[in-house]
């Protein structure tokens, strides 16, 4: 599973992109990411966790959380459980035709209970609407124009000098870096003195830094990304757990069955027979 910035691709016809996905905690994420573009995560059915700039938020049925362009943010159902969600990317090249001063503009929908409210009932729509249909990308296009006006016209803010948002808002540039870093070479093994001089900060001051804003220790998220993605290589590639462990970065066999044990309380292979519904 990678850690990247998100490139967000539009329908010509639609001013933005509209996904359904269904989620199970049964391959809960660790996957952290961020994109230019602001998006909205409603939640259609059941929970989702949702991780933003370094603080955990539970968004219940029927309420939705905003993702402002660059924030680093993860999504995803509270353990346990599953949980069917609509996400809404902007199309800032849209929004630029009604307001010129975009990149320099964030949006807080927290500020005024009835803009939520009125926010959270058309994604309701949207996501009753669906997206079958002849004619649906008609309403679609009317319902994202009903959110982009409220939140032009109610929710509009302007970022400081620099890009920041507020002065006590935690700066992420270290650690997309690091995650970029990581990403690229999680297959190997990457010492936190390494990982640190990437970002130019003592080893000591990485590691309360990483855990600060991504809410996991480096070692743990290292961790769990081979993990992930040793788990994703059984499953596609039907590769062997030691073909998986020695191609994602961990040092044995034993090391990749404790973590699996770890995360998810089995072996990898007890793990997959259980996703493919033969256990």
């Amino acid at each position: 599973m990678d850690y990247q910035y998100d490139v967000v691709n539009y329908d010509k016809n639609i001013p933005a992109t509209i996904m359904y996905l269904n989620l199970s905690s049964e391959t809960r994420k660790t996957e952290l990411q961020w994109h230019r573009e602001p998006e909205l995560v409603y939640v259609i059915e059941g929970t989702s966790e949702c991780i933003r700039n370094g603080e955990s938020k539970m968004v219940e049925e029927g309420d939705f959380i905003l993702i402002n362009s660059e924030d680093v943010h993860l999504v995803r159902p509270v353990s346990g459980t599953g949980c069917r969600l609509l996400c809404v990317n902007f199309s800032f090249e849209y929004i630029r035709m009604f307001c010129k001063s975009i990149d320099s503009v964030f949006f807080d929908v927290n500020g005024d209970s009835e803009v939520h409210r009125q926010i959270a009932d058309i994604l309701k729509e949207i996501a009753a609407t669906g997206s079958d249909g002849d004619y649906v990308s008609l309403l679609q296009i009317s319902h994202i124009n009903r959110i982009y006006y409220l939140l032009l016209s109610q929710c509009m803010c302007f970022r400081r000098s620099g890009g920041t948002v507020s002065a006590t808002k935690r700066d992420f540039s270290y650690a997309k870096t690091a995650i970029a870093y990581i990403n690229e070479n999680y297959k190997r093994e990457i010492p936190l003195n390494e990982i640190s001089s990437v970002v130019n900060l003592s080893p000591s001051y990485f590691s309360k830094y990483f855990k600060n804003v991504t809410q996991v220790s480096f070692s743990k998220y290292l961790a769990n990304l081979r993990l992930e993605n040793a788990i994703n290589d059984m499953i596609h590639h039907n590769s062997t757990v030691s073909t998986a462990a020695m191609e994602n970065g961990f040092a044995n066999v034993k090391a990749f069955i404790t973590q699996c044990k770890k995360v998810y309380n089995c072996t990898p292979a007890q793990f997959k027979k259980r996703l493919s519904g033969r256990a």
